[in-house]
């Protein structure tokens, strides 16, 4: 069996987004912390985030075994 090359961490790259978002949002009241996550600009970086996973769990999907 090859020993497969992870190209896309899944886990580590929501860990990475979760604390960039906890420090940004460490000092929001909760009113704040809710405009902020209407914000467009943080909605189109997950978005890319998940487009980017979708895509590399795609090309995974399409090797073979």
């Amino acid at each position: 069996m090859e020993a497969r090359t992870k190209r896309f961490d899944a886990v580590a790259e929501s860990r990475k987004w979760k604390e960039a978002v906890a420090r940004e949002t460490e000092a929001l009241t909760s009113e704040q912390t809710i405009a902020y996550f209407d914000r467009a600009a943080v909605r189109q970086r997950f978005e890319a985030a998940l487009r980017r996973a979708e895509g590399e769990g795609k090309t995974q999907a399409e090797r073979p075994l």
